[in-house]
């Protein structure tokens, strides 16, 4: 009789026992979507390379991990940000070159891009046949043809970039793109899942 009773109480007890785990688990499990959501919905978003502007640093198809937490644009970031006009209707990839009133000025003779007067480095530039090409495209409100020099003042609350691909890169250089406003801006990008690589 009272191994019967010490069995239903040793039942019970397994029975709330594997309740409450589950219960537990449940509740960490729904803590954890609930993190990942606002994770993904207002510090990091997803998004993908479309096209081959960024070689040879980022390429078509490859999966990028982005924030806009705290985010204030900087010269030599690659962000996205999302233009809608009547060329464009997507996320674009690009690297910042100038913020607001920064003068630029590219010189195709010499293939040296300056910023308030300082010539940058740019390791990561990819140039078919090592040379400036002047596209069809470039906005000739900045562009002096006969001189091949580009020079623009980024206006204020605008970024200016391009891609590293600078042959093959619709941007701030071009009427289609022209300056970035900072709120069309969705992030800097912040690693490349694959290859896996961090972005300072």
């Amino acid at each position: 009789m009272n191994n019967s009773h010490e069995n239903t109480e040793n039942n019970q007890a397994q029975k709330q026992s594997f309740v409450s785990s589950f219960y537990d688990y449940f509740e960490i499990i729904c803590f954890s979507l609930v993190a990942v959501l606002l994770l993904f919905s207002f510090c990091i978003r997803l998004c993908r390379v479309d096209g081959g502007s960024m070689n040879k640093t980022l390429f078509h198809s490859e999966n990028l991990i982005v924030s806009d937490l705290f985010y204030e644009a900087k010269q030599g970031d690659i962000i996205v940000f999302h233009l809608c006009n009547q060329s464009y209707n997507k996320p674009l990839v690009k690297r910042i070159i100038a913020t607001e009133g920064q003068k630029i000025k590219i010189d195709f003779n010499s293939g040296e891009v300056s910023v308030d007067g300082k010539i940058l480095t740019e390791d990561y530039i990819f140039l078919d046949g090592g040379s400036y090409v002047i596209r069809a495209d470039f906005n000739p409100e900045f562009l002096d043809s006969d001189k091949k020099i580009f020079e623009a003042t980024v206006p204020d609350g605008h970024v200016f970039v391009m891609g590293d691909n600078r042959n093959h890169s619709s941007d701030s250089r071009s009427y289609l793109v022209g300056f970035v406003d900072e709120n069309t801006i969705l992030g800097r990008v912040l690693c490349r899942i694959s290859p896996f690589t961090v972005y300072n």
